[in-house]
């Protein structure tokens, strides 16, 4: 995956997140609005997991610590 890809894909969750809150609030449905957020967060914080993952094995790989 490109790095740019990556950052336009964190930047569309982000927008479409706000969005959907942004219309759930309207609706008076703020525990809805919570739990979209919620859903975008847990979506962005899995790619930067697997990304950061990806990162130590590359260090580990070039200071062949394993």
């Amino acid at each position: 995956m490109n790095n740019i890809d990556l950052i336009f894909k964190i930047a569309g969750v982000g927008l479409l997140t706000a969005v959907l809150t942004t219309v759930l609030k309207e609706y008076k449905k703020e525990d809805y609005a919570v739990l979209a957020t919620l859903g975008g967060l847990t979506v962005v914080l899995f790619w930067v997991v697997q990304l950061l993952g990806n990162l130590f094995d590359q260090v580990k790989s070039v200071f062949k610590l394993f």
